[in-house]
């Protein structure tokens, strides 16, 4: 038996010969693995082989819902998107905002699986149980603006629709897809794996319903989160979502600047938000559906790609800090161009920051050439970062090196770049600098995808200038609880409201029938965790992946964490990570053992 929230069925359709079919799971695998990042992680486990071409027509693209999606329960106008990553070879989870996760849902499916490449580029158009194989004609090579406007035209005003820019088309490695214009699945290249197989864009809509155990459940949680929010007084993130963060990031030596050289900005005051909400503000409109926070806030600036027409650039904090002060640049009509041009292509913005970021240090070393690019490219140059994402999206020059992202590009330059390249496992370093935060560094070490600032965070603010090891625990806490919320697939900025765990557990049990507790949704979240691991395992991960950059075991080099590593050296570091390991049930390489994979439920999963 199916629970409430779920269908049971997951829809497939195979681009090699534009086939349709429906997979069934049993109500077992729902109540072990819920949804969103748990369930996909399973499918991605179960269905996509070790050694894969992650560009290659075997690797999936898996379109998720989660337990809530399609009820009236607040803060799930999101769905995520699991894949194996063309950046990193590895795991890849992406949760992204819009309706796509309750049109999918409210057409039938739990979930959309896609498969091999189309001859020709397609646009997919899901209505309930009708797929259709639509050709992409001219909107190939098109803008994700453009191709999302000319898909609504047409579409069903309730569609959701997800496309991708020239960078998915062209492969860059941190290519990304847009989700109604605001919303990407940021990290990893997933938009990449879409170009791979001449899809173009997703349109889905559904006009069935999803029913709840209990509605009365989920509307006492509506309530309370609702009565919460409005007794809140105005501050920072009410004001304007994550836009007010750069202030506090570099008052912890967490803001990236020059590079990473260090976490403080010394003109950070360019990039104040609430001056630029006053001045270009364009509203809140385009935040996720069943949202009461409405955190995405639009600007408006003149159009980097010159059509002489003002547009709108939904910028966020990552951005500000990665095309902000990484780069040097300190206004904020700037980070508004890069940031629309960033949307526009088809880029992460926090992998696109972090390429330029290392491309305009290692000209600055004399490790890439003006020739090479055509231009001089320095900090502060504007005209010149825009010119560089332009070569990294059409793959010209220099750009089609640094289109495969910083890990690989700094080893085709050679020489000293490596030491200059900020990532890990291949995945860009988000905007949060380990040097400012004690235990950070662990985090970003040992997240499954590469340096995710969304993989958890030690329980504190304080500087890494005493041992990290007795704030481990509580950054594995921190990390299983967000397994739990991208399972659910509730904003990760419900803390904010607060939407706390308890409540969360309410939702899920109201939604399913079924009964959850802290102890038991903690040991889903160890399950996922591990399962996620056994991925990367099998793709050769092992503890020495699991480290830091150079440029972290530098010491900052101004502001308050000035002088400060990301540990207080390497022996507390590998310390920490000892008890990371230790506290997953993973032996001292960081691997799932046979004792783990079974007292975790996983031994019908993971064979051999």
């Amino acid at each position: 038996m199916i629970h409430h929230c779920w269908h049971g069925r997951i829809l497939h359709i195979d681009l090699d010969n534009e086939s349709v079919s429906k997979t069934e799971l049993s109500s077992d695998i729902y109540e072990r693995f819920i949804g969103g990042k748990g369930l996909g992680t399973y499918l991605l486990y179960t269905l996509v082989g070790q050694g894969i071409d992650p560009l290659g027509p075997e690797n999936s693209l898996f379109f998720m819902t989660g337990p809530l999606q399609g009820l009236r329960a607040p803060n799930v106008g999101r769905w995520s998107l699991l894949t194996k990553s063309p950046l990193t070879g590895l795991y890849l989870d992406s949760h992204c905002g819009g309706a796509l996760g309750r049109e999918i849902k409210n057409a039938g499916y739990d979930a959309v699986r896609i498969t091999g490449r189309a001859e020709k580029p397609v646009v997919l158009h899901i209505k309930d149980d009708d797929v259709e194989f639509r050709t992409a004609g001219e909107l190939w090579g098109k803008g994700t603006v453009k191709t999302t406007h000319t898909l609504a035209e047409k579409a069903d005003r309730k569609s959701s629709i997800y496309a991708i820019g020239p960078a998915g088309e062209n492969l860059v490695k941190f290519a990304t897809g847009c989700c109604e214009l605001a919303h990407q699945t940021g990290r990893g290249g997933a938009g990449a794996v879409m170009g791979s197989k001449n899809l173009k864009a997703v349109v889905a809509r559904g006009t069935g319903e999803v029913s709840a155990a209990d509605p009365v459940a989920l509307k006492e949680v509506n309530r309370e989160v609702a009565k919460s929010w409005s007794e809140k007084e105005s501050y920072g993130f009410k004001d304007l979502g994550t836009g007010f963060l750069p202030e506090l990031a570099n008052g912890l030596g967490q803001f990236p600047t020059r590079n990473w050289r260090s976490g403080y900005y010394e003109d950070y005051e360019g990039l104040d938000m609430y001056a630029a909400e006053e001045k270009w503000g364009a509203g809140a409109h385009h935040s996720c559906p069943h949202c009461i926070m409405r955190c995405t806030r639009a600007y408006k600036t003149d159009d980097p790609n010159g059509s002489g027409n003002e547009v709108e650039s939904m910028v966020e904090y990552e951005t500000l800090g990665l095309m902000g002060g990484n780069l040097a640049i300190d206004d904020v009509q700037a980070v508004l161009k890069l940031n629309y041009l960033a949307d526009d292509f088809g880029l992460d913005t926090i992998s696109a920051g972090g390429v330029l970021g290392f491309a305009m240090e290692a000209f600055e070393e004399g490790l890439i050439s003006e020739e090479e690019l055509g231009f001089e490219l320095g900090f502060s140059d504007v005209e010149a970062a825009m010119n560089t994402l332009r070569l990294i999206v059409s793959r010209e020059r220099i750009g089609d090196t640094l289109a495969e992202g910083t890990k690989a590009a700094a080893e085709s330059i050679g020489a000293s770049a490596p030491d200059l390249a900020v990532h890990v496992k291949g995945l860009e370093c988000a905007a949060w600098d380990p040097r400012g935060r004690r235990c950070m560094g662990l985090s970003y070490a040992t997240a499954d995808v590469g340096a995710s600032h969304l993989r958890g965070w030690p329980a504190t603010t304080e500087p890494p200038d005493a041992s990290a090891v007795e704030l481990v625990e509580s950054m594995v806490r921190s990390r299983n609880e967000k397994v739990v919320t991208d399972s659910l697939i509730v904003c990760h900025f419900t803390y904010h409201l607060p939407l706390s765990l308890e409540q969360k557990i309410r939702l899920l049990n109201g939604a399913s029938g079924l009964e959850y507790d802290e102890e038991t949704l903690m040991r889903f979240a160890e399950r996922v965790a591990t399962l996620s691991r056994l991925f990367n395992y099998r793709e050769g991960i092992t503890r020495e992946d699991d480290v830091l950059p150079k440029k972290f075991w530098t010491p900052q080099r101004q502001g308050p964490r000035e002088g400060m590593e990301a540990f207080i050296d390497k022996k507390d570091f590998e310390r920490s990570l000892d008890r990371f390991y230790e506290l997953r049930g993973w032996n001292e390489n960081g691997i799932p053992n046979k004792e783990r994979v079974h007292e975790l439920g996983l031994s019908d999963v993971v064979k051999g």
